[in-house]
């Protein structure tokens, strides 16, 4: 028996590696490592007029309690009147949050290069305590930028007329126009009137689900002989694949061109059983005549999300071994 070296070994999974599209990842998305994979911008630099903080599942902060501010790196005491605020991760044990004191611009983002066609989920809630928002001087955005920080897609604005609060909400949009790309993902506040609060969690790209693709499936056997009237059975193998994966894959259905009971083909019924998955017993028998029988199996494969897709095979029970 020839023997593969560890070396061929390792270099036939780097050629798996390498031919299998990459699945984009949006780095520290629930915050559990502080800001690691996000940068924090803030203009005018002025210490403690926002904060970027890092509140623990079920913290609490009260009016004048103190926070550290990621962006400035010391604490910063808050007066919002949103306070007191508990905090709620929706995944990990942390969340993101942004207390703004004044008139301030402040910014989160990094840098994402987008695989196969994606959706990008987040959690976010926020409380504008002025009484309005407008599109330069009060608001909160989600924003796609390329890489020199040119708007692409505003993919989420806080609008005049808008609700001033929410609470805990998931987002989702689809970012199929950017597959295989590198864009900035920028969440971006601007307050010039008065407090505004908000909280994130859980940014996190899913790919979207489209049907599996099916592309083989076989019987074994796919030819039975002799046509004794025994059930028989058959093992189907399925080759499928799904953006939201793994597919499972089953028999549903097995139909015959040849009625069970037919004419010269032994007088017996319930010629087709499935049993689990894809393993069934087929009937060993044809009708009279020059024609063989036919079976044809359908298999169906399902993904995560419900999406399915079906092929069939064959069995052939021939009307003779010519």
């Amino acid at each position: 028996m020839k023997k593969i070296s560890f070396a061929s070994l390792l270099f036939a999974c780097f050629v798996l590696l390498a031919a299998t599209s990459a699945r984009a990842q949006i780095t520290n998305g629930s915050f559990e490592s502080d800001y690691a994979g996000w940068t924090l911008v803030e203009t005018p630099l002025n210490p403690c007029l926002g904060t970027w903080g890092i509140a623990a599942n079920g913290f609490t902060l009260n009016p004048g309690g103190s926070v550290f501010d990621f962006t400035d790196n010391i604490n910063c005491v808050q007066n919002s009147p949103g306070l007191p605020i508990t905090f709620a991760a929706t995944d990990g044990n942390k969340l993101a949050f942004q207390l703004q004191n004044g008139a301030q611009f402040h910014r989160m983002f990094q840098d994402v290069a987008l695989g196969p066609p994606a959706t990008l989920h987040w959690d976010m809630q926020y409380r504008n305590h002025f009484n309005a928002f407008d599109l330069t001087n009060q608001f909160l955005a989600v924003r796609i930028r390329d890489l020199s920080n040119n708007l692409l897609q505003t993919i989420f604005i806080t609008n005049p007329g808008g609700a001033l609060q929410i609470p805990m909400t998931h987002f989702s949009v689809d970012l199929t126009a950017f597959a295989n790309t590198t864009v900035r993902l920028s969440v971006e506040m601007q307050v010039n009137n008065f407090f505004f609060d908000a909280q994130f969690d859980n940014f996190r790209l899913a790919p979207n689900c489209t049907a599996p693709l099916i592309t083989s499936v076989n019987a074994t056997p796919n030819v039975i002989w002799p046509p004794n009237h025994k059930l028989i059975p058959v093992t189907v193998t399925v080759n499928a694949s799904a953006a939201c994966g793994p597919p499972v894959c089953k028999i549903v259905s097995i139909t015959s061109d040849q009625p069970d009971d037919g004419n010269g083909d032994g007088a017996t019924s319930g010629d087709t059983v499935i049993l689990d998955g894809l393993n069934a017993l087929v009937r060993a028998e044809r009708s009279g005549g020059f024609a063989g029988r036919t079976y044809t199996i359908t298999v169906e494969c399902k993904d995560t999300a419900g999406n399915a897709a079906t092929k069939t095979t064959t069995v052939l029970v021939p009307h003779d071994q010519r």
